[in-house]
């Protein structure tokens, strides 16, 4: 607006009137749309429907199956592809090395906060105990998952989850905690 003077944070050449340098970032911008416009074409298509149809059908399996879990922020407006799987006492850290073993990458946190050791912010804003939220693993699908790959997932899951009780089962008759 004329009249009112900016006080810039990088100086730059006369083009700019002294505020900014540089070139713009064609390629950058030509990517960003073309970004933007494949976003649009598969939210037109329904591609994230699909996708939250099968994190729900993942979802009601584990916690059909899967005695004393819970889904953080089930019942909520959330992200189409990502699963918060909460398991009491069956640490997320334990949870990602056994579905490696099994072929799965999954996280005990979020994107940016891998190697952190401390409970998630995010998870105990939403009302989940700090002890508890060391329990959760994330687990994401993008458009390219299909119901077998959820499956194969939901299978080693389970499998690994009996394990893990039938051996606690074991310390807790044994008089070990």
């Amino acid at each position: 607006k004329d009249g009112v003077d900016i006080a810039s944070l990088r100086k730059g050449g006369g083009q700019e009137q002294g505020r900014r340098s540089g070139t713009e970032n064609v390629a950058g911008i030509a990517g960003f749309g073309a970004a933007a416009a494949a976003a649009e074409r598969d939210l037109n298509d329904g591609v994230w429907e699909r996708v939250r149809a099968l994190r729900d059908w993942l979802e009601a399996r584990l916690v059909a199956d899967g005695a004393g879990i819970a889904i953080a922020g089930a019942g909520m407006t959330r992200l189409p592809n990502t699963s918060s799987i909460v398991t009491p006492g069956w640490k997320g850290e334990t949870q990602v090395m056994q579905m490696d073993l099994a072929g799965f990458a999954v996280s005990a946190g979020s994107a940016c906060s891998s190697g952190k050791v401390r409970p998630s912010s995010v998870l105990t804003a939403m009302g989940i105990a700090p002890e508890r939220a060391g329990d959760a693993i994330r687990v994401s699908i993008g458009p390219t998952t299909d119901r077998r790959d959820v499956m194969r997932f939901a299978d080693a899951w389970l499998a690994a989850h009996a394990r893990w009780r039938q051996r606690n089962e074991v310390r807790d008759t044994a008089g070990r905690v």
